[in-house]
C-alpha cells in the first residue's frame, strides 16, 4: 500500500494572529504604576529673606536612621514598631489639652475673627506688594482656614503649632527597605488622623479624594489644614 503524503501546513498566517494578539494585550493589559511618595515642595523664593528662627526643640521630632539600619528617634534607640505611637502622639497628644506632653507641640485655636485679622494683615502687604507670591502664599491659606471655620459648628478649630515638623535623616547606608518602612508609618499616621476627620465633618470618603478632581479641592485643602505633613530630609554624612 502506497504511503501517503501529508500536505504542508501554510504557517504564514500564524505569525500575523501571534502579532494581533500582542497588541491586543497591550492595548487591554493596565499596568501598575509607581507613584512614589507625595510630598509638597516649599515655594522656591528668588530672593529669600536672611530671617533667623528660632524653633523650639518640642516642635521638632527627629527621626534618625543609620547605615546599621538602627533606628533613633529624640536621641533614644528604638525598634520600627515603636515608631507609628511616637508619630500619632507627636500630632495629638496635646491637641484637647495643652502640655500633657511637654516634649511635642502644643494646638491653638483658629478662629473667624482670627483668620479676618490675618487676611487684612495680608491685604495690607499686597497692596505695597501685589506680586509677592509668599504673600499670595499665605493669604489662599488663610482664606482655606476662614472656609473650614465657617464649616464647623462653633466656628473655629484647632490647628498644630506651625514650626511643629518631622525631621528625618539617614545615613548614606541606610537600607532602601528600612527608608520605606518609616515612610510608610508616617504616611499611616497622616493618613489615618484624616480618614478620622473626613468622618467628623460629614467629608467624602478620604481615599476617594482626587487631586485633579475639582470638587474635592477644597476638602484636600482644608484636611492639609487640619492635619498638615510637614516632613523634611536631609541625609548624615558621619
Amino acid at each position: 500500500m502506497a504511503r501517503r503524503e501529508v500536505g504542508e501546513i501554510n504557517a504564514g498566517s500564524m505569525a500575523d494572529i501571534a502579532f494581533l494578539l500582542l497588541i491586543f494585550f497591550l492595548v487591554t493589559t493596565t499596568m501598575e504604576v509607581d507613584a512614589g511618595i507625595g510630598r509638597q515642595l516649599p515655594i522656591k523664593l528668588e530672593n529669600p529673606p536672611d530671617i533667623n528662627i528660632e524653633i523650639n526643640k518640642r516642635n521638632v521630632l527627629e527621626i534618625m536612621a543609620n547605615s546599621n539600619d538602627q533606628l533613633l528617634v529624640e536621641n533614644k534607640w528604638i525598634e520600627i514598631d515603636e515608631l507609628y505611637d511616637i508619630v500619632l502622639d507627636f500630632y495629638t497628644i496635646n491637641k484637647v489639652n495643652k502640655d500633657v506632653d511637654i516634649n511635642m507641640p502644643n494646638y491653638t485655636d483658629v478662629d473667624v475673627n482670627i483668620c479676618n485679622t490675618e487676611i487684612n494683615k495680608l491685604n495690607v502687604l499686597l497692596e505695597k506688594d501685589p506680586e509677592n507670591i509668599v504673600f499670595k502664599t499665605e493669604k489662599n491659606k488663610w482664606e482655606t482656614k476662614m472656609i473650614l471655620c465657617k464649616s464647623i459648628d462653633g466656628g473655629s478649630y484647632k490647628e498644630m503649632n506651625k514650626q511643629a515638623i518631622i525631621q528625618l535623616k539617614n545615613q548614606g547606608g541606610t537600607s532602601y527597605g528600612l527608608y520605606m518602612e518609616i515612610q510608610n508609618i508616617l504616611k499611616q499616621v497622616v493618613n489615618e488622623l484624616r480618614v478620622l476627620e473626613c468622618e467628623r465633618l460629614g467629608f467624602p470618603d478620604y481615599f476617594e479624594l482626587k487631586e485633579q478632581n475639582p470638587d474635592d479641592q477644597e476638602y484636600i485643602a482644608k484636611l492639609r489644614v487640619l492635619v498638615p505633613e510637614r516632613i523634611i530630609e536631609s541625609k548624615i554624612d558621619r
